[in-house]
């Protein structure tokens, strides 16, 4: 059952912002990020900066933001990969094979590693790195018994170069050769959000429904579909990878939309 959703954006209790493609672009910070993270915090509100990279850890995002005079702390910063050592550190004496970028691993410390006999294959975005016999790798541990969990399933991303494919055809590829079905944590899946409320609810000891939380995000499938299939509101603004056709296309509606985050910040005040 799906919550009622708040009708005005001054009762939203808690807020989810996506930050590659809504706060910034590559190395470019959008219009107005730097005023909306300060209304975030002159109000004493509950948010969480979220990220669908499997690229980067949270300390690195920071640093990344830092660098384009957006103040963010990692503790801020939710994230797939943060989301799934959270989950993995609940289950008693498991063990992992990861693939993943090296700097990934500092994410799930404390995680027994194994590269012969793993419970689970924990699967990111490798880039360039990512080749036939790593993903023949994944596909004979799975085969033996290892589930797949998978820190997202994007299909393209935008880089400095352009559009590049995301980690969701590698997963899709273990998918199809295994005839098993990954367990996926990040965006756009519900699990995602619901721990990210759940975060959030934590930390402000309150027991606020799925409703009063907005998603503000770039992507109408990942951010909006996903939020709205989370019961979450949505709020859709025109930068990063938004593009009209293929919004129109998915026939998805936000709640709400904006150009960009500082049309979001003036409506706000």
């Amino acid at each position: 059952m799906i919550d009622q959703k708040v009708k005005r954006l001054d009762e939203i209790k808690g807020w989810l912002v996506d930050l590659d493609g809504t706060l910034y672009v590559s190395d470019s910070a959008v219009p107005g990020a730097t005023d909306f993270i300060k209304w975030l915090r002159a109000g004493q509100r509950h948010y969480r900066f979220v990220s669908n990279t499997s690229t980067l850890t949270r300390r690195q995002i920071a640093e990344h933001s830092e660098a384009l005079g957006l103040q963010i702390r990692p503790e801020e910063i939710f994230t797939a990969a943060s989301a799934v050592a959270q989950l993995l550190r609940s289950f008693e004496g498991v063990k992992c094979y990861f693939q993943v970028t090296e700097n990934m691993l500092e994410e799930f410390q404390g995680i027994e590693i194994s590269e012969t006999n793993p419970d689970y294959v924990v699967i990111g975005d490798m880039g360039r790195a990512m080749n036939y016999e790593l993903i023949n790798r994944a596909f004979q541990f799975v085969m033996g018994g290892a589930e797949l969990i998978a820190l997202q399933k994007g299909k393209f991303f935008r880089g400095a170069d352009g559009l590049r494919i995301d980690a969701g055809a590698f997963v899709e590829a273990l998918e199809y050769a295994s005839g098993k079905q990954a367990k996926i944590i990040g965006k756009p899946y519900r699990q995602f959000f619901n721990l990210a409320v759940h975060d959030i609810r934590v930390e402000a000891g309150e027991r606020w429904l799925s409703g009063d939380f907005a998603f503000v995000g770039d992507d109408v499938e990942a951010d909006i579909r996903g939020a709205a299939d989370a019961g979450l509101v949505g709020i859709l603004v025109r930068t990063g990878k938004y593009n009209d056709s293929y919004s129109e296309h998915h026939g998805i509606v936000p709640d709400w939309t904006f150009e960009t985050v500082k049309e979001l910040v003036e409506s706000l005040r």
